[in-house]
């Protein structure tokens, strides 16, 4: 019902991407963050690695007690 009352007021509907690549996107900025959350990423899985290496090593260190 409320589909059939905008589109009587002349309203249309837009996916993510329509809106993104209207007026420049958000506030009218056009903002790629795939850099930014590629490089998150990363850093997270680096340090997770870390963590899961020491980790290891105090285990060691325990058992060998």
């Amino acid at each position: 019902m409320k589909n059939l009352e905008l589109k009587e007021l002349g309203v249309q509907e837009m996916n993510t991407t329509e809106m993104t690549n209207v007026n420049g996107g958000l506030l009218g900025l056009s903002l790629d963050l795939s850099p930014l959350l590629s490089q998150v990423n990363k850093t997270l899985s680096e340090t997770f690695a870390f963590i899961g290496a020491q980790l290891g090593v105090i285990v060691k260190a325990v058992q060998n007690l």
